[in-house]
């Protein structure tokens, strides 16, 4: 079977997309190499990184690559990938795979999806401007013929069922999984690491996993204002920028640090993909207010790396941590602070919820997301050898 799989993300290999296909291009030749792999990418985008062992390249030009990105990604996702992928599988069993939100509408092959949520279907702040709610309903369109659907997340199954129509039967769960980088370390090391590179010393709450809205980061500056008030000596350590200037979808963090006068113990730092592993196994406890995610990569990279996981109680996130971490709800601010406060304070919560986190984030690997996605693979491209 050939095994024909979308590139979009291959050149952005630290954003959750990019994070999914590495890991999965790296595993699917391992589980099973008696299939062949062939990744499309557009030509508009950087090359990326070498292609890992089993898999093979072809890079697609459009007529608008110089022109304009955004007609370039949508030929290349609703033209050139899908000519490419029937050109080159003639006469073979094969199957396309998207692993992202934005199928062809119409393939000669079979094509399975990969929906990691539907944000902006389910949140409408999402949605804003005409360009983006005609690219919505044409890639929900599309994701409605697909073969097959994957996610990531028992919520986010429900959230696809209810939003874009599919029957039951064609969407399942294959739960993401930690980098391999992300594994526990020396924690003393790290944190000495830390003072010397970034400035950070003492016990530190980390964030990291965007600033939009959703994301919620106003509900822990406030607990954390309210730890302050309350004597607690740590930092709040908050990893990244906002990636728009829209104040509804993305709050303005810097007035509100100000405002509740925390501009002396709260730290806005830009931390390189390389350094992730680093931050989590150093902080005292990871914090992840969301309050919407389709799976929720960073409180699962927490506990890969050793760290005392504290998250909302909200959408998929449940799944991901289990019992191991300490759930909130998302805009519970007095129990945000609480829950901190806890752990902060508790040397032997601190080591159970570590011990339990590592346990927890070991029932996730990529090798298991490629023998699962390889079995829907699997059936699809033979349904469709079927029905020929």
């Amino acid at each position: 079977m050939r095994v024909v799989i979308s590139g979009s993300f291959w050149s952005q290999p630290t954003v959750g997309s990019g994070q999914y296909l590495h890991g999965l291009l790296r595993c699917l030749p391992q589980v099973a190499a008696e299939h062949r792999y062939l990744l499309l990418t557009p030509a508009y985008l950087p090359p990326g990184p070498a292609l890992p062992p089993g898999v093979d390249g072809v890079c697609l030009p459009t007529p608008f690559d110089r022109l304009n990105r955004n007609l370039a990604k949508l030929w290349f996702e609703q033209v050139a990938f899908p000519r490419a992928a029937a050109r080159l599988t003639k006469r073979n069993v094969a199957v396309a795979l998207v692993p992202y939100f934005a199928p062809p509408l119409r393939c000669r092959l079979p094509v399975v999806t990969t929906v990691g949520d539907i944000i902006p279907l389910v949140l409408p702040e999402y949605r804003d401007g005409a360009r983006v709610r005609a690219y919505l309903a044409l890639v929900r369109r599309a994701v409605r013929r697909s073969a097959h659907v994957l996610t990531f997340s028992a919520h986010s199954r429900a959230d696809i069922i209810t939003h874009l129509g599919l029957p039951p039967e064609r969407v399942s769960v294959v739960p993401l999984a930690a980098g391999e980088q992300f594994t526990p370390g020396d924690a003393e090391a790290a944190r000495d690491e830390l003072a010397r590179r970034y400035g950070i010393r003492g016990p530190f709450i980390y964030y990291v996993g965007g600033l939009d809205a959703r994301k919620n980061v106003a509900t822990l500056v406030r607990a954390f204002a309210l730890l302050r008030s309350r004597g607690v000596q740590a930092h709040l350590v908050i990893a990244g920028r906002p990636l728009g200037r829209d104040p509804h979808l993305f709050p303005d963090l810097d007035a509100l640090i100000t405002d509740l006068e925390l501009d002396s113990c709260v730290r806005r730092v830009d931390v390189p993909a390389a350094d992730g592993p680093l931050f989590y196994r150093a902080c005292s406890v990871f914090a992840f207010p969301s309050r919407y995610e389709g799976f929720g990569l960073p409180p699962l990279e927490a506990m890969a790396c050793g760290a005392p996981v504290v998250t909302s109680d909200a959408s998929s996130l449940p799944e991901v941590v289990g019992t191991a971490a300490l759930r909130v709800a998302p805009d519970d601010v007095v129990g945000w602070a609480a829950a901190l406060g806890r752990v902060l304070s508790d040397a032997h919560l601190q080591a159970e919820l570590r011990a339990h986190g590592l346990e927890r984030a070991a029932r996730f690997s990529y090798r298991r997301v490629a023998e699962e996605t390889l079995r829907v693979l699997e059936r699809a491209a033979s349904a469709n050898r079927r029905l020929r």
